[in-house]
Parts: structure tokens; C-alpha cells; sequence
């Protein structure tokens, strides 16, 4: 009868460290709150960062973004230097030499010839506003991309961020059963000493401290691997330290099929790049075609020389006209401009295909997000309802009246329900985050 006592207490102890090693995996709500707060030991030191600044660090250092930057400045000056093309050209010819045969004296002159000209382009005017207005959509085109890069990288911090947020929590509960299990160990090695337990008992023990002791060591591994990640999406050194902060759950507000649509249709910087595309394309193609129209400018023509044979006008001053045509160019223009002209083609297709694709995952995102709240009602019900009956099962077991077995059920499905709540939790996270990114929505 001692020995059946002994071997019950031994296994209620088991028992408790069967639920602490279920209960890591997500803290219960008081453990919760206290854990939210803790430093995460391998990010200690450092500053905390909240959600929005790490989203307006992104939008400033990203290197992405900086790059995206650089192309828009591209873009700007070469605009600036295609609206130059309208202006009048400044034009100076120069020669100095020497005579290599001699004049009748028989002296070898120094030559010195100098043609001043100012030259206003007349027909290029159409052809060199079409390249300012083809030159201004590559501008906005770089802007929609700016955008679209800019979505996409705060879309990544805040993905990255939440996931930490997580891991975060689960080291500090992986740390603190990973404590309980070392003193129980200590407990059941003194019980096996004393006779009072068997030795199978403490290898059990034993067993879920090893695997405790890997959760640990891995969960810190993960969580240094996502903070230098994190790092680096914000531009700054990757070995730097980095702390969060908790972040509330935002509600949930729903939004009609068609709205969604509509704004999606509306604000996603890829289609509005692609009609953008289409219409440089299409710019391109009238812009090749111009080249047949002659190329005359207007403008004063000037000449200084001296000692030049045969000799030239000392001084000239002249007003007129210049003209360049190539009538004939073996069909090169026309060949280039229905490249553009296909060109303008393709982008129209996949403009439709986008659109198409766009409609479908906007409403995909407003469909996922609804799936995601019922998600987290369903998980937080599941949570309370097992933690319930796990407690009444414990408290049954105490009193002789269940089973070791059905207390470790009910420690199951109360691990479970931990895990599925932190899943549903993550899941409503992550589709929040694309549903604002289907939408095109600039964080």
C-alpha cells in the first residue's frame, strides 16, 4: 500500500510536469500578461521598438526602398534633360592650323577660323513633346514602383514583427518549463534514491527535460535568425540588438465584396504602372514614326576667319533655316515603331490578366479575413472549454474518482487547443496584413 502511495505521488508530479510542458507552448491569460512584458534574453540591451516605428524605419531604410529612391531620381533628371531638348541649341565651331603649302609670298599662315551659331528646333517640337510626356510616365512609373516597393517591405517588417512577437512570448515559456522540469528532475532522482520511486520515472522525467532544454535552445535560435532578418528589412547593422513590444489585436472592420474590388482596382500599384506602361509604349511607337518628318530649326549663323586660303569672308552674320531629312530609311522606323506598337499589345494582355488576378486575390483576403475572426472565436472557446475540463479532470483524479489517463487526455486537448488559439491568432495577423496589401493600401 506505501509503495502504490509513493508510486501515485510520483506520477501526480509526472502529472504536473505532462501539463507544464503542454501549458509552454502558450502561457495561460495571467501568465500571459506577466510573460508580454519580460526581455527575451538574446535581445536584452536594446531599445524597444514598437510596430509603427519599425514600419516607418522600413519606409526610410529599407534597402529596397533606397534603391526604388535612386530610380525615381533617375527618372526626374533624365526628364530634366529631355525637356532641355526644346530649348535653343548653342553651337560653336573652331579651327586653328597652319598652312601646309605656302602662299605666293611663300610664308606658311597661321589659320584661324571661328562659326557661332544659335539653332531653335521648329518641326522637332512634336516629336521632342512626345518624349517629355514619354519621359514623364517613366517618371511615374518609378513612383508606382516606389509605392508597390514600399507596401511590400512594410508588409514584410509587420509579417516578421508579429511572427517575433510569438516566438518571443513562447522562449519565455519555453525557459520557464524548462526551470520547472530541472527542479522536478532533482525530485524524483531524491524519490529514486530513497526507494521511493522507480528508476523508469525519472528517465521519464528526464526525457521531456532533454527535449525542453532543445525547444529552448532552438526557439532562441529562430528568434535571433528573425531579429537579424528584421535588421536588415530596416537597414540597420544585422548583429544589432533589438527589443519589441507587445501589440494589441486590432478589430476587425468588414468590407462589401464590391468595395473591396473597387479599391483594390483602384489603389494596387501595379495596374496602375501597367497603364502606364501602355501608354509610353504607345508614345513610343508615334515617336518613331515623327522621325520621318524633317528636321528643320531656325536660327543665326556667324563666321570669323583669318588667313585662310582659299580665303573666307572675315566676318558673317546670317539668318535663316536648317534642314535635315532622311526621306529613306530602308522601313528602320517602321519596323521600330510596330515593335513598340506589339509591345503595347503585350502590356494591354497582361494588363487585363492583372486585373483579373487582382480582383480574385482582393476578394480572396476579404473572404480569408472572416474565415480568420471565426478562427479566433473558435480557438479562444476551444482554450477556456478544455483548461475547464482539464482542471475538473485533475481534480477528479485527486480524488480517486479518474484516471492518470484521462487526466493526460484532457492535458492533450488542453496543449492542443494552446496551439490551434496561437495559430488562429497568427492567421488573423498575417491575412490583416494582405488584406491590406490586396488592397493596395500604403501602410
Amino acid at each position: 500500500m506505501i509503495e502504490r502511495a509513493v508510486r501515485n505521488r510520483t506520477l501526480q508530479a509526472i502529472t504536473l510536469a505532462a501539463i507544464g510542458f503542454g501549458s509552454f507552448i502558450l502561457p495561460s491569460r495571467a501568465e500571459s500578461t506577466a510573460l508580454q512584458g519580460a526581455e527575451p534574453l538574446s535581445l536584452r540591451g536594446a531599445d524597444a521598438l514598437s510596430l509603427n516605428q519599425a514600419q516607418t524605419i522600413a519606409l526610410h531604410q529599407n534597402r529596397d526602398v533606397l534603391e526604388a529612391q535612386l530610380e525615381v531620381e533617375k527618372t526626374e533628371a533624365n526628364l530634366k534633360s529631355v525637356i532641355t531638348t526644346r530649348f535653343p541649341k548653342l553651337l560653336a565651331i573652331g579651327y586653328a592650323g597652319q598652312q601646309a603649302a605656302p602662299t605666293a609670298d611663300g610664308k606658311y599662315h597661321q589659320n584661324l577660323a571661328i562659326l557661332p551659331g544659335v539653332l531653335q528646333p521648329v518641326t522637332q517640337q512634336y516629336r521632342l513633346g512626345m518624349q517629355v510626356e514619354e519621359a514623364t510616365i517613366r517618371k511615374r512609373i518609378a513612383l508606382q514602383r516606389l509605392r508597390r516597393t514600399k507596401q511590400e517591405s512594410v508588409a514584410s517588417v509587420k509579417r516578421l514583427y508579429l511572427n517575433m512577437l510569438a516566438l518571443q512570448s513562447a522562449v519565455a515559456g519555453f525557459e520557464q518549463n524548462f526551470k520547472f522540469l530541472g527542479e522536478l528532475v532533482r525530485y524524483v532522482k531524491a524519490e529514486v534514491d530513497k526507494g521511493s520511486a522507480l528508476p523508469i520515472d525519472l528517465l521519464l522525467v528526464q526525457a521531456r527535460l532533454a527535449r525542453a532544454d532543445f525547444e529552448v535552445d532552438r526557439a532562441k535560435d529562430d528568434l535571433i535568425t528573425q531579429g537579424q532578418t528584421l535588421n536588415r528589412l530596416l537597414g540597420r547593422p544585422p548583429q544589432a540588438s533589438i527589443m519589441l513590444t507587445e501589440e494589441p489585436m486590432t478589430p476587425f472592420t468588414d468590407v462589401s465584396e464590391n468595395g473591396t474590388i473597387d479599391d483594390a482596382l483602384a489603389n494596387r500599384p501595379e495596374l496602375a504602372e501597367l497603364k502606364l506602361t501602355v501608354n509610353q509604349q504607345r508614345l513610343e511607337s508615334k515617336i518613331e514614326l515623327s522621325r520621318y518628318i524633317p528636321d528643320i530649326s531656325v536660327g543665326a549663323l556667324g563666321s570669323y576667319a583669318s588667313h585662310m586660303n582659299p580665303p573666307l569672308p572675315t566676318r558673317l552674320t546670317s539668318i535663316g533655316f536648317l534642314g535635315v531629312w532622311e526621306p529613306w530609311d530602308w522601313g528602320r522606323r517602321i519596323q521600330l515603331s510596330k515593335e513598340s506598337e506589339r509591345a503595347m499589345r503585350q502590356s494591354k494582355i497582361k494588363l487585363l490578366d492583372v486585373t483579373d488576378s487582382v480582383a480574385i486575390s482582393a476578394d480572396k483576403a476579404r473572404r480569408a479575413i472572416k474565415v480568420a475572426v471565426k478562427e479566433v472565436k473558435a480557438g479562444a472557446l476551444a482554450e477556456s472549454s478544455t483548461q475547464e475540463q482539464m482542471r475538473v479532470a485533475n481534480r477528479r483524479f485527486k480524488a480517486g474518482a479518474a484516471l492518470l489517463k484521462d487526466v493526460l487526455e484532457a492535458q492533450s486537448a488542453y496543449a492542443k487547443a494552446i496551439a490551434e488559439n496561437v495559430q488562429a491568432k497568427s492567421d488573423f495577423t498575417t491575412v490583416r496584413v494582405d488584406l491590406d496589401e490586396a488592397l493596395g493600401r500604403d501602410f
